[in-house]
């Protein structure tokens, strides 16, 4: 039995949206989830929203109360093939792993029931492995067909892997090959399957595969929740601490670390001995914990809040070599009140002219330099980080973000009645 959405306070139309995302989006503690919980949170002021997702970790299910205060119905399914296995089988089958990975009989039966329950205006999408529950449905050419289909792709992950193989060493260079040329042809059959496509920021679309359409391409930015990062005091008197943010078994964070650590840091020892590298982020890989057996480096791991982290810092960093999008973490500590420096990478996606509320340096010496005279200077370190906070006011809140998909909603709920003509087989 479904809990229908309360409608007496709903606007002039209300959709009923199937939203598939590739992880339980709560807590929104890592970016994906961030961006997914607050485009939940959004739809489900105005519309019916029915949840479907695989759980990485069992321990998440804990979490799904909180999701059914904001939907009709919420399906959360254990995911219980391992990376190996959809390996193995994407390897047999000339397919992605990544939708190997993502993709298992239980929950496609579990949504399939789901849909059963009545028809669907549209089915929404985050992050392209999810498409296959569309794909392989038994109601793909009925229900689903009539219905809206709208994927957010957040990033292009084909660009993301072809990086990964241009810095990487065989034998995991041809891993990475092999998974960028098949995931480029699954984003190529998404352009055009769905009505409707989102990618983070607007440099994305130069990312998409050849041969993909692009018509049907929108940005829709990431925002961040300025009542909750919003600026706070320091609660202690500290030496210059230096923070990053972010899950630490992601690839391109930790190789970001490993960096600064290896290159920036000691440049800013040599002149600041008491100078902390403070890694804030659950998670933390074999590498990354080693680093806090170093001189003046502390890897927390998981912890219950990032901001009493991001109010210490004399300054956050974001030295990443491969960044796709836009980096919540970056927005974050603009929202504090922080002041930011990061690298290029980083930066795409953010609309914030460099050097007016962010420091953006390219290389080693550069980023020590910047990061020095910001410790040097706590005036101009306060500076710039009111500036990044106002910046992230008149531009980052979520409302503001999200305002392109509403018009795209309002649009599509108009054309429903030619979606309806179309016959319904299953």
């Amino acid at each position: 039995m479904l809990r229908r959405a309360n409608r007496l306070f709903l606007p002039r139309f209300t959709m009923r949206i199937l939203l598939l995302p590739h992880r339980l989006p709560y807590p929104p503690n890592r970016g994906d989830k961030i961006r997914t919980f607050n485009v939940l949170a959004h739809l489900a002021r105005q519309h019916e929203v029915l949840l479907a997702c695989p759980v990485d970790d069992q321990a998440d299910l804990v979490h799904v109360p909180e999701l059914e205060k904001l939907c009709a119905a919420v399906v959360a399914e254990p995911n219980s093939g391992g990376r190996a296995g959809a390996g193995l089988r994407a390897l047999v089958s000339n397919s992605s792993i990544t939708v190997r990975h993502f993709h298992f009989r239980k929950l496609q039966q579990r949504i399939d029931a789901l849909v059963d329950d009545g028809d669907i205006d549209a089915v929404f999408c985050f992050s392209s492995p999810m498409a296959e529950y569309v794909f392989r449905s038994r109601h793909a050419h009925g229900k689903l067909r009539r219905a809206a289909r709208l994927m957010d792709l957040i990033d292009v992950d084909s660009y993301k892997w072809r990086q990964y193989e241009q810095q990487s060493r065989v034998p995991q260079r041809w891993v990475y090959a092999f998974e960028a040329a098949r995931l480029g042809e699954y984003e190529r059959r998404i352009s055009r399957e769905f009505d409707e496509l989102f990618l983070v920021s607007a440099q994305e679309r130069d990312c998409m595969p050849a041969g993909a359409r692009t018509d049907n391409l929108h940005a829709l930015g990431n925002g961040v929740d300025l009542e909750y990062f919003a600026p706070r005091a320091s609660e202690r008197a500290n030496p210059p601490t230096i923070v990053f943010t972010g899950v630490m078994d992601y690839p391109p964070n930790v190789q970001g670390v490993q960096w600064f650590a290896d290159a920036v840091l000691p440049r800013i020892l040599a002149r600041r001995g008491d100078a902390r590298f403070v890694i804030v982020g659950s998670k933390p890989t074999e590498a990354v914990r080693r680093l806090g057996q170093r001189r003046n480096i502390e890897v927390t791991g998981f912890v219950q809040d990032v901001r009493t982290y991001l109010a210490d810092a004399a300054v956050c960093v974001a030295p990443l070599m491969v960044a796709r999008g836009v980096q919540n973490k970056v927005l974050e500590a603009m929202a504090m009140g922080k002041a930011v420096v990061c690298t290029p990478q980083a930066l795409e996606g953010i609309r914030v002219p460099p050097g007016d509320a962010v420091v953006v340096a390219s290389d080693e010496s550069a980023f020590a330099a910047k990061i020095l005279d910001l410790i040097a200077s706590p005036s101009r370190a306060a500076a710039l980080g009111a500036a990044a906070r106002r910046c992230m006011e008149q531009d980052f809140s979520w409302s503001a973000s999200l305002q392109p998909l509403d018009a795209l909603l309002a649009r599509l709920d108009t054309n429903r009645a030619l979606k309806a003509a179309v016959p319904v087989t299953a």
